[in-house]
């Protein structure tokens, strides 16, 4: 039986900036951005340094299971078919999570500010 590389301690790392930066998002734009750059941290930290990803790599996917995208370049890379044995698709699903939620907060504000402002 292998043992499950675990990847807990970077998302550790990365997660109290990321809540953060969600908390002071003002546009769902912002979401994207700030999950996007928390990504590209976690992928950098968990390959050592090895994969640089780019920003259009990475995609946040409210309303859709499981909340985000790599490209194919990013999944066919080496580094991270290196990661195929650990908690890395589940510690996406829960940096993306979280961002989906704000992203779905600041979707539905909007629409109500919208329309404040169409009705005055």
């Amino acid at each position: 039986m292998t043992e499950m590389m675990s990847l807990t301690k970077y998302e550790h790392q990365v997660l109290p900036e990321l809540r953060n930066q969600l908390n002071q998002s003002e546009s769902v734009e912002d979401v994207k951005k700030f999950f996007i750059a928390t990504v590209q941290e976690l992928l950098s930290l968990a390959t050592e340094g090895s994969l640089s990803a780019d920003y259009e790599d990475i995609s946040l996917v409210p309303g859709q299971t499981p909340y985000y995208s790599l490209s194919s370049r990013l999944t066919d890379n080496d580094a991270i078919k290196a990661l195929a044995d650990s908690d890395l698709t589940a510690v996406l699903k829960r940096l993306a999570e979280q961002a989906s939620h704000r992203h779905t907060h600041l979707m539905k504000n909007n629409t109500k500010t919208n329309l404040k402002i169409k009705n005055h």
